[in-house]
């Protein structure tokens, strides 16, 4: 860890400090042992040996010095060394954990193409099953209409045939003129409302030949002869409608 300038003035004060305690120390040990010496009659200590003992005071000081220094930094060194194993797991997890998120991005881009994909297919697959509603219903209005068509085909086909019994089963009496204006007018109509010009035309003019009864008078056979033909031709129209 690195220090700053004021912790290294700091460092230095506290050295120098404890550089003149031992110098001040060392000294006053030669100064004791000088009197001992002279107080038990031996010489005076030299200025060698002072200096000597001076310098061996501040070695052994600094000696001190570095090992507790040394012996401080034992558990700053340990715990350095443990940060770094734990920094070294971390940055492996953390290794590992950025391998897991990019697969599941990876998987998470071929799920949304996936998504993607599929809302396609679905919207086709919808438009197709829209598409078939809309025939369907077509058909089915169609269908409809046809058998309202035929229905009042077959309708218009028995009030024809009602007419025909009502001719031949009176041949004394006038024929149902009027009755027959009336149904062949209201058939004209429908047919030009619902069909088409053939099927008019087709029912004013019918193209097969008239059928002729036997026992009643000419007037009636006429009569019934031709409101028969043009029930035929509603038959016909009828069996279209199948």
């Amino acid at each position: 860890m690195a220090l700053t300038l004021g912790e290294r003035i700091a460092d230095f004060g506290v050295f120098t400090v404890q550089a003149l305690v031992f110098l001040v120390v060392g000294g006053t040990m030669i100064l004791v042992i000088d009197r001992i010496s002279r107080h038990f009659g031996g010489g005076r200590v030299s200025q060698a040996q002072y200096l000597t003992v001076m310098v061996l005071s501040l070695f052994f000081g600094l000696f001190l010095k570095w090992e507790e220094g040394y012996r401080d930094s034992q558990p700053l060194r340990l715990q350095n060394e443990s940060l770094v194993r734990e920094i070294a797991s971390l940055k492996k997890d953390l290794d590992v954990k950025t391998t897991n998120v990019e697969t599941l991005e990876r998987r998470f881009d071929k799920f949304t193409a996936d998504l993607t994909e599929i809302g396609k297919d679905t919207g086709k697959t919808l438009h197709g099953l829209q598409e078939k509603l809309k025939e369907r219903d077509s058909q089915i209005v169609s269908l409809q209409k046809k058998t309202a068509i035929r229905n009042q085909l077959v309708q218009l086909r028995a009030e024809g045939n009602n007419i025909i019994d009502k001719a031949l089963s009176s041949p004394t009496s006038p024929v149902p003129a009027a009755e027959r204006e009336h149904w062949s007018a209201n058939t004209i109509q429908y047919l030009r409302q619902n069909m088409d010009a053939r099927h008019v035309e087709e029912f004013r003019n019918p193209p097969t030949p008239a059928l002729h009864f036997e026992g009643v008078p000419t007037s009636h056979d006429v009569f019934a002869s031709d409101v028969g033909a043009r029930v035929r031709v509603l038959e016909k129209f009828i069996n279209e409608m199948q």
